[in-house]
C-alpha cells in the first residue's frame, strides 16, 4: 500500500510536472506566473499543508497521494525546468534550418536534450514521494509501512519497527535501481560516469 500511494502520487507529478516546466521554459508569460511560486515555494516544508489535504481529501489513501503529488511536483519542475531552459539555441537553429517541423523539434531536439535534467528531478522525487507516504501514514492512517512503525512503536516492538525501516529502504533502492534502468534504456546515447 505505501509503494502504490508513493508511486500514484510519484508518476501524477511527473505527468503533470515535466509538461509544466516545458511550459515555463518556452513561454515567458508562464514563466513570470508560476517561476517566483516554484522558487519559493520549494525550500517551504509543505508538511504544514498536511492538515488542509486530509479536510480536503479525508484521511484516506486520496489525501496521501495528492500530498506526495504536491512533494514530489517541486523537485520535478525546478529541475526539468532547469534542463528545457538550458538547452543551446543552435541546436534548435540547426533543426530549423534543416527544414524540421516544431512537433519535430520538440520530439527529437528539445525532450532529448532535456531528459538527463528531467531523470535527475525524477530521481530526486522518488525517494521523497516514499518519504512523504511514510510520514502521513504515521501521522494518520490505518494501513501502510508508516501506519505499522507507529502500532509497533507504541507497543515497544522495536523488532518489527526495523524489520519495517530495512523494507522501506529495500523498497527505496529497488525503484531507484528501475529509474536508473528506465533512464540508461531512455538516454542510451549517454554514458553514466564510472
Amino acid at each position: 500500500m505505501t509503494v502504490y500511494r508513493a508511486l500514484v502520487g510519484f508518476v501524477l507529478a511527473a505527468l503533470i510536472g515535466i509538461p509544466f516546466a516545458a511550459a515555463m521554459a518556452r513561454s515567458a508569460l508562464w514563466r513570470n506566473l508560476f517561476e517566483p511560486i516554484f522558487f519559493v515555494g520549494y525550500p517551504v516544508p509543505k508538511i504544514a499543508l498536511f492538515p488542509v489535504f486530509t479536510y480536503i481529501f479525508g484521511i484516506g489513501a486520496p489525501s496521501k497521494i495528492a500530498f506526495t503529488f504536491l512533494e514530489c511536483l517541486f523537485p520535478i519542475v525546478v529541475m526539468s525546468y532547469f534542463g528545457f531552459r538550458g538547452i543551446q539555441t543552435q541546436l534548435v537553429w540547426t533543426a530549423q534550418n534543416f527544414g524540421a517541423g516544431r512537433a519535430t523539434i520538440l520530439r527529437r531536439v528539445i525532450l532529448p536534450a532535456a531528459l538527463p535534467n528531467i531523470f535527475a528531478g525524477l530521481r530526486v522525487a522518488l525517494p521523497v514521494a516514499i518519504i512523504v507516504v511514510v510520514i502521513t501514514e504515521m501521522i494518520g492512517g490505518s494501513t501502510g509501512l508508516g501506519y505499522y512503525i507507529t502500532i509497533w512503536t507504541t507497543h515497544f516492538s522495536f523488532a518489527n519497527v526495523y524489520a519495517a525501516i530495512i523494507v522501506i529502504g529495500i523498497c527505496g533502492l529497488l525503484l531507484d535501481q528501475a529509474l536508473l534502468l528506465a533512464r540508461r534504456r531512455v538516454i542510451y546515447w549517454q554514458q553514466e560516469a564510472a
